[in-house]
């Protein structure tokens, strides 16, 4: 049913105005109660990333997702999953680096080195500061390990290199070629410098330097029994000082002093040779002097002169004059047996001439 005055009358005008001015006022009063309470279920939820979640996916619905609550509660929602995802780092770091750091001070260098791994591969990233630190102190238990390892190599190396010199300054026995393993009781007689080549303490030291000057090349070569048993001495020396001069180095006081004493057990065993050789060939030469065999004198000599004694030597000098005055001898006798011979053999022609002169004479008696 409609009014007699019209659609737009002033009255109708104004009261439809008036009309939608209340249902503004309602929707308005209505949309700020919602709003009202979206805002609250935001505030109450900003501090739990879950329910915050749920908040502004409501609000969105309701408010809109470009409401100013709804996009302060996108900067909360950020903050919180920042932090979330910050502390779980953190943590995340914690956690390794409590395994790297346990793996250290256990001196545990493969644990380390899989801690190490276990935390790259969990994100960290090599170039993280815990792994830097890691890596470093892994490199630093390596250098010592080496280090201990190379003190080990050389500690042992001198006293396999002593004990075949026969100097025993380690407790052992000095006829035992058996490695073993380094003790303190080695590590007592040996510097604790790494700075160099190991080097012996000052008792081992004096120990040592009386071992070397006690010792005889002459006295070895008679302990030793035999040439063969001084030559297979020396060449088990030579094959200890070759691999112990890798770890302990060329310059190294006891290999120089090994050696030495090589070259002198060389010395006495070539002398004690030489000499023996020397008496052979002489007796030889005196034997066939003494026979007055100048064939067998000559074989003599050329055997002593060919010998380690040479034509030099004063005793083949002298088998060589012998048979030199002999061989005159020889062939002055021949010359005189052969004039012997001769005269004997002119005579005899004479002799038979003058019977077959007289013989044919006109003048021989009838």
């Amino acid at each position: 049913m409609f009014s007699p005055l019209g659609k737009r009358h002033p009255i109708v005008i104004k009261g439809k105005r008036a009309f939608e001015e209340m249902v503004k006022e309602r929707n308005r009063a209505e949309y700020e109660e919602v709003e009202r309470v979206q805002v609250e279920m935001l505030i109450a939820a900003k501090d739990d990333m879950e329910e915050l979640k749920k908040a502004i996916a409501q609000a969105s619905d309701v408010l809109g997702s470009s409401h100013p609550a709804v996009e302060a509660a996108r900067l909360d929602l950020k903050d919180l999953r920042d932090a979330a995802n910050a502390q779980e780092y953190q943590n995340l770091c914690d956690y390794h680096e409590r395994n790297i750091q346990d793996a250290a001070s256990k001196f545990d260098e493969e644990g380390l080195a899989w801690a190490i791994s276990r935390a790259d591969k969990a994100g960290l990233g090599p170039a993280h500061p815990i792994i830097e630190r890691g890596k470093q102190q892994l490199s630093q238990m390596q250098r010592d390990r080496t280090k201990r390892e190379r003190r080990a190599r050389e500690v042992e190396s001198l006293r396999l290199l002593l004990l075949a010199m026969k100097i025993d300054l380690f407790g052992g026995n000095a006829n035992s070629q058996r490695p073993q393993d380094t003790s303190r009781s080695s590590e007592s007689s040996l510097s604790s410098s790494l700075a160099a080549s190991i080097v012996l303490d000052e008792p081992a030291m004096l120990e040592y330097e009386d071992s070397v000057k006690r010792w005889d090349a002459n006295v070895w070569l008679a302990e030793a029994g035999s040439w063969e048993a001084a030559e297979h001495e020396i060449a088990e020396l030579q094959k200890t000082l070759k691999k112990s001069k890798i770890d302990l180095g060329e310059l190294h006081f006891v290999v120089l002093a090994a050696y030495n004493r090589i070259r002198e057990m060389r010395d006495a065993l070539h002398r004690a040779q030489y000499k023996e050789i020397e008496q052979y060939h002489i007796s030889k030469i005196a034997a066939a002097a003494a026979s007055g065999d100048l064939e067998e004198l000559d074989k003599s000599v050329r055997l002593a002169a060919a010998s380690e004694m040479s034509w030099q030597h004063p005793a083949v000098q002298q088998g060589k004059r012998l048979y030199e005055e002999g061989r005159k001898i020889r062939v002055r006798i021949l010359r005189e047996e052969q004039e012997n011979h001769s005269q004997l053999e002119l005579a005899a022609a004479m002799e038979k001439a003058t019977v077959t002169f007289s013989a044919s004479s006109p003048w021989a008696h009838p």
